[in-house]
């Protein structure tokens, strides 16, 4: 092994390393929250903060890196899509039900309530982590959305059987899923099981919503320097043409597969037959 490897090692890990805990999205990154509901809300929220002059100059870089501003338009697209969904919905005189897997603080949840404040649309997001739901919670809340529209619950979407354990708690069935984030943080196994059991919970010509990651140009700044709670922030990168071949598999159809300018998220749409 060359002299690369460990001096770019030493260079992010004591270097930038040290930088980052100045700032706000980069302490809390380099501390194992990287991957949070809450660290992500951070990034959507795009209001800078840091220790000294410093901190909240290195927070401002950080908000603004590609990969942060893919990020945020992430949210926006959902939005839209999520928008076009639910006008659909009203056209036929339909609710919206939609199931957020791993929702984090729910913003664009929130989003869409404050869009559609009197519209027949019902939320339920799902999520582990305690504070990204406790900020979930009081986001929506201080919108003024009820607890009607949006329910937030906690649960462990990778053991894959929330949607079994929905149906029976609220006596609820989804015609819209969204599983942003979430895919990946797993292997090609358990996303195969996790579509199956969408499928099978989805309403019939419902909608399955899932971002991916193609590449990443913050990859090498997150796998040295930055953390998850379960250790190294490390993502599963998947082309497109491998969302269609699985979609397909499963019998989904009216498969879209949109790009960002960034070529990092492809946001994929899919309807149960």
């Amino acid at each position: 092994m060359g002299l690369k490897e460990p001096l770019e090692d030493f260079f992010y890990k004591k270097v930038v390393r040290n930088l980052l805990l100045l700032s706000n999205l980069g302490r809390r990154s380099a501390l194992g929250e990287a991957a949070t509901g809450y660290n992500f809300d951070y990034m959507y929220e795009n209001k800078a903060h840091g220790f000294l002059g410093i901190g909240l100059l290195i927070d401002k870089i950080l908000l603004n890196l590609p990969a942060v501003q893919a990020t945020r338009a992430r949210r926006v697209n959902i939005v839209k899509i999520l928008s076009n969904e639910i006008e659909n919905h009203k056209l036929r005189g339909e609710a919206t039900r939609i199931l957020d897997l791993a929702c984090g603080a729910g913003r664009y949840l929130a989003d869409i309530a404050k869009i559609y404040p009197s519209d027949k649309i019902e939320i339920v997001g799902v999520d582990f982590d305690k504070k990204s739901l406790e900020l979930a919670k009081s986001l929506s809340g201080k919108q003024g959305i009820s607890k009607e529209r949006i329910r937030f619950i906690k649960g462990n979407v990778f053991k894959l059987r929330i949607l079994k354990k929905l149906g029976q708690q609220v006596d609820w069935r989804p015609n819209v899923v969204i599983a942003s984030g979430l895919t990946v943080y797993i292997d090609d196994d358990k996303v195969i099981t996790m579509l199956k059991q969408i499928y099978e919970g989805l309403d019939k010509d419902g909608l399955l919503l899932i971002d991916s990651q193609e590449s990443n140009p913050s990859r090498k700044l997150m796998e040295k320097a930055l953390k998850t709670k379960e250790g190294a922030w490390v993502l599963y990168y998947r082309p497109p043409e491998q969302w269609r071949q699985w979609f397909l598999k499963f019998g989904f159809r009216d498969i879209v597969v949109s790009r960002d300018p960034w070529k990092m998220y492809n946001i994929c749409s899919a309807r149960k037959s």
